[in-house]
């Protein structure tokens, strides 16, 4: 008989919801315990999403339980790095929601935590499951595009009031800032698809009086290995949709979104070809790949094999995130953090 894994879910809010989706839709994982901010919002989400699931009013009892083998961390930006090293020092598996920490401080003690468990970890960079990031990596695996020597990201995303996490979000003390809770999605594509960072030098704004910091970034990055490029986030876009831009520039072709040109592809490419598989230009978390992601963290500890955003994976994403905003605050080039 298969071993079916019991998991807590931490957090009561849309994103709960979707990683609940996604966790009954592997035939390996159960939902046993609840535990949100409030009692109350955890019985109201277990009769609607986990009618079976026990709940919890503090997170410490839902990790002494014996039952919870998985934690689904899904609190506020600031909770994350805190709650999701207190799953890992309970002997419990973590899938961490972005980002990993809202300072340096947590990213750094989190990734401890981490190094020191022996359990498994994936952290909710999103778009590594996405089908157009599969598709370019392997592509970019193929040598399609050759030498990468420019790799673009952009994170544009205006916040409405309306959004569901707005009224926490636009608070620096629950969020870390713009870079930090949604550029750094592409910060980790930046490094996912052109590899590590070693320098930033950024500039910030601030566009709008309901937010209390910096909502628009861009920074200048020179990679490890040579290339640059630049990663940009602004949640200031009120009047136009939600937009991921990728861009890449090889030595053999580029790639913009999902348009490709490459010479090794098609003989005598006459224009862009577009890959027939969608894009990520929507900022709803119910069309983000949560199942792709859950279905290869329960891969990872059936097999014993590794996800493909770990904590400490993450936590490197993090560095670049960190990097760019301090570099933004000095007016300076910073060096990224070697891990």
């Amino acid at each position: 008989m298969e071993k079916i894994y019991g998991v807590g879910i931490r957090g009561t809010g849309q994103v709960a919801v979707e990683h609940v989706a996604a966790l009954k839709a592997n035939p390996y994982t159960r939902v046993v315990a609840v535990c949100g901010r409030r009692k109350e919002s955890a019985e109201q989400f277990v009769r609607q999403y986990a009618p079976e699931a026990k709940v919890y009013q503090h997170y410490e009892d839902l990790l002494a339980d014996p039952e919870v083998e998985i934690v689904s961390e899904c609190m506020p930006n600031y909770l994350h790095a805190a709650e999701g090293a207190a799953a890992l020092q309970a002997g419990k598996h973590l899938i961490l929601e972005k980002p990993a920490g809202i300072t340096q401080e947590e990213a750094d003690r989190l990734y401890a935590a981490a190094q020191q468990s022996k359990k498994k970890t994936v952290v909710s960079f999103v778009l590594r499951w996405h089908p157009l990031i599969r598709n370019l990596k392997r592509l970019l695996a193929q040598d399609a595009l050759g030498e990468l020597y420019y790799i673009e990201a952009d994170y544009w995303h205006g916040i409405k009031p309306t959004f569901s996490s707005y009224n926490w979000i636009r608070k620096r003390e629950f969020a870390g800032g713009a870079m930090i809770t949604g550029g750094c999605h592409a910060a980790d594509i930046a490094r996912y698809l052109g590899g590590e960072v070693e320098e930033v030098s950024a500039y910030a704004v601030k566009k709008r009086e309901d937010f209390d910091y910096e909502t628009t970034y861009v920074a200048a990055v020179r990679f490890a290995n040579g290339s640059v490029g630049k990663i940009s986030a602004s949640l200031d876009g009120l009047y136009f949709p939600y937009q991921f831009n990728i861009d890449l520039l090889g030595t053999k072709g580029a790639a913009r979104d999902n348009r490709i040109y490459s010479q090794t592809l098609l003989d005598n490419q006459a224009g862009w070809l577009t890959l027939p598989c969608d894009t990520p230009n929507t900022g709803s978390v119910a069309h983000h790949p949560f199942r792709a992601e859950i279905d290869n963290f329960i891969e990872a500890i059936r097999n014993d094999t590794t996800t493909l955003c770990t904590v400490e994976d993450a936590c490197r994403s993090m560095d670049v995130v960190f990097a760019i905003t301090e570099s933004a605050r000095t007016g300076r080039p910073v060096r990224v953090k070697k891990r």
